[in-house]
């Protein structure tokens, strides 16, 4: 029969064999599970960096060069990573001195769009740089450029025929800019020509419009009868710019000109601006309207019977002015004018007081084609300008300004981008659309990788501190036993 000593003797023993075992066997695992996530890491979840920015030259408006432009270069680099079966997998992590070249962020949304993983941190001093070129509905149809970047950048704004004007960083003495240097800002300038291309740059990184529009300035047709009225709404008209063609009717057949007339033509004329009820060529001025004219019809041209298919409205009667308030801070109720009955598909753009205590409705637009079609209902406006206060002949020009800026497009986007992103005239935002937003650092994007391992990644070091633990425990009972 077997002692108690010797029982326990073979139950240690046993105790010792089952800590060895599990000790070979974890040290096996973990080497087997240590190889396996050095593989993943090598082929699937490691983070390459790339510094696209620092390639090749400054200009990202893909200039030819000595050497390779910088697209190319910055192509060249990517085509490498994805080329690689080393690295095809990899994590693209890109630190990007300036933005890219449209090429390469063409290439990295289609990267992306075929789960290639990337991210970037934004060390361009860029954010928000974007370019805005339009016509403005002015006289002289001026460009009205526009640029946003950081209020801390300094801005250099150039065309095809060299440098246009430069702006330093705001001031650091606004509260706001100093606590927030990377908001963008907005500067403005109104520009008489353009040679394309445009290019704001702010540091390296560039925003580029690629065409302008080159058309000369367009003028104004006025078709009256010869009177105080054409007479002084061409003088207005000229004051404030325009350029000013006349056909002003003396008889049936006999035509007293103004400048230069031509045939209706939306490739010559803006507006044209009929002032009474003289015969007009109702088919030409309807064409001109459909293709995108303007149409100003004030006081008596309103009953002009060739033109009632176009006019936004149709005069009942005539409201008598108000004696003496020429002189007044109202003085346009000095003013006769037409009651006016606003069609179903006009839009009513402005309401002055009237005589029967509630406001009349006085200027009337509405669309007609690619067109518009303005009505005005005062007549012989010109005794605001003659019989008026000191301003009214200031005030005069302006209401006509107003009348035939009604008439025009307020802007005409010059060479709108194609395509469903923002493109070069907004670099950072087409860089956003395509490849992601970016992050703020290098170690906040190593954190996330390090950290995107979890419980799978220490299941190596679990399994070595399990290895060590059942050594120590068998070596632990065999020098309780006397043994080495």
């Amino acid at each position: 029969m077997r002692s108690r000593a010797d029982t326990v003797a073979s139950g240690r023993l046993l105790f010792e064999r089952c800590c060895r075992a599990i000790a070979f066997m974890a040290l096996g695992a973990g080497v087997v599970a240590a190889f396996m996530a050095h593989r993943v890491d090598d082929r699937r979840g490691a983070s390459r960096l790339v510094a696209l920015g620092t390639v090749g030259a400054t200009d990202t408006a893909g200039e030819q060069g000595d050497g390779p432009t910088v697209a190319q270069r910055e192509l060249a680099v990517l085509q490498r990573m994805v080329q690689d079966p080393r690295t095809a997998h990899d994590t693209l992590l890109m630190s990007l001195d300036k933005l890219p070249t449209s090429a390469t962020r063409a290439a990295l949304g289609a990267m992306q769009s075929a789960g290639q993983p990337m991210t970037w941190v934004d060390h361009t001093r860029a954010l928000g740089l974007a370019l805005s070129i339009t016509r403005d509905a002015t006289p002289r149809a001026t460009f009205d450029v526009r640029v946003s970047r950081p209020a801390a950048s300094v801005l250099t704004l150039r065309d095809a025929g060299g440098l246009l004007d430069s702006i330093g960083a705001a001031s650091t003495t606004d509260s706001l800019t100093t606590a927030t240097p990377h908001v963008p800002t907005v500067d403005g300038w109104r520009i008489v020509s353009l040679t394309a291309p445009v290019r704001a740059r702010v540091g390296a990184s560039v925003a580029v419009q690629q065409a302008v529009d080159s058309a000369s300035p367009k003028r104004v047709l006025v078709m009256a009868q010869p009177g105080w009225e054409s007479k002084f709404t061409i003088a207005a008209l000229e004051e404030l710019g325009w350029l000013v063609d006349g056909a002003l009717r003396i008889s049936p057949t006999g035509v007293s000109t103004v400048g230069a007339p031509q045939r209706l033509d939306t490739a010559r004329y803006a507006a044209v601006v009929v002032l009474d009820s003289m015969a007009v060529d109702a088919a030409l001025v309807r064409r001109f309207v459909m293709q995108g004219g303007g149409l100003l019809l004030s006081g008596d041209a309103l009953r002009v019977p060739s033109l009632a298919a176009l006019r936004p409205v149709r005069a009942t009667e005539i409201r008598n002015a108000t004696p003496g308030a020429l002189l007044t801070s109202s003085p346009r109720q000095g003013l006769d004018a037409w009651e006016l009955a606003v069609a179903a598909d006009a839009e009513p753009v402005l309401r002055d007081a009237g005589s029967h205590g509630h406001d009349e409705v006085v200027v009337v637009a509405r669309r007609l084609g690619a067109g518009r079609v303005v009505a005005s209902a005062y007549r012989q406006s010109w005794r605001w300008r003659m019989e008026g206060t000191d301003d009214g002949i200031t005030d005069h020009r302006r209401w006509w300004g107003r009348l035939v800026a009604l008439t025009v497009p307020e802007g005409v986007r010059v060479a709108p981008a194609v395509g469903a992103w923002p493109g070069d005239v907004a670099p950072y935002a087409d860089l956003v659309a395509l490849a992601g937003a970016p992050l703020d650092s290098l170690p906040a994007m190593n954190r996330a990788n390090g950290g995107s391992r979890g419980f799978g990644g220490q299941v190596p070091a679990i399994l070595f501190v399990l290895a060590a633990l059942t050594l120590l425990a068998e070596w632990a009972s065999r020098r309780l036993r006397g043994l080495r």
